[in-house]
């Protein structure tokens, strides 16, 4: 895909949009990436209290934190493919509703079913964020920004990680395990609807479109016949009547 400026403001700076606009893009896919991370890693604090009170094995325990990376291996591909084809920005935010949605859900549930089936549900929002939102603040900076712009987003996944694990255990401790679930959930819903102000970027395929390859084929079909009409009548002006 190649990357089309949108706007006069593309060339300022090296930026393809203002320089402000891709600092608020940044600071809301860094945001997101944190939440994305604190939702996944939340229930690894939370294992005692609902080992204890539904009575699961160590393996539905870790069953819980696997389906997520299970998901997101298999829908990261064809959910990145969606991205790059309809929107980044509007994927973004999809995807983030769902696993914001998913996770708060998972204080509603009533067993572990409920719960596993909940937690899929992060993994598929969660599936293609991650490339969409890396393909997007990469392309708005200038080069000479890019890798750091990109080690930044990257490191929101490791700190989310470690904050989902403290947070866990911080709020279980004071309104139960089940509250964690949607203290945590609710700010990735408010990031996503901010995630609308975001300006995404537009693509133009690299090769042409099947209709644009026949019309060109069909006139350099008419321009061929052309040259070897007016070959042919200026052969049969020579009186030797040979051409070559």
């Amino acid at each position: 895909m190649n990357v089309i400026p949108d706007g006069p403001e593309a060339g300022n700076n090296d930026y393809l949009i203002s320089k402000r606009q891709a600092w608020f893009a940044f600071a809301m896919t860094f945001g997101l990436m944190l939440f994305d991370y604190i939702d996944r890693q939340v229930i690894v604090s939370l294992f005692p209290h609902i080992k204890s009170e539904w009575n699961l094995s160590d393996k539905q325990l870790g069953s819980l934190v696997s389906i997520i990376s299970i998901v997101v291996a298999v829908g990261t591909l064809p959910l990145s493919l969606l991205a790059d084809r309809v929107s980044r920005v509007k994927s973004i935010v999809v995807m983030a509703g769902i696993w914001s949605a998913a996770s708060i859900s998972c204080m509603f549930t009533a067993n572990f079913g409920q719960l596993f089936v909940a937690r899929a549900v992060v993994g598929a929002g969660e599936a293609g964020y991650g490339s969409a939102g890396a393909a997007l603040i990469a392309t708005l900076y200038p080069k000479r920004l890019r890798s750091a712009v990109l080690g930044a987003f990257l490191a929101a996944g490791s700190l989310g990680s470690v904050l989902g694990v403290v947070l866990g255990g911080v709020i279980a401790a004071h309104w139960g395990w089940k509250a964690a679930f949607g203290v945590v959930g609710v700010p990735g819903l408010v990031l996503a609807v901010l995630y609308l102000f975001v300006r995404d970027y537009k693509t133009a395929a690299l090769t042409p479109k099947q209709g644009q390859v026949a019309q060109s084929l069909g006139e350099l079909s008419s321009i061929s016949l052309a040259r070897w009409r007016a070959r042919a009548r200026s052969c049969g002006s020579v009186s030797e009547g040979r051409c070559n």
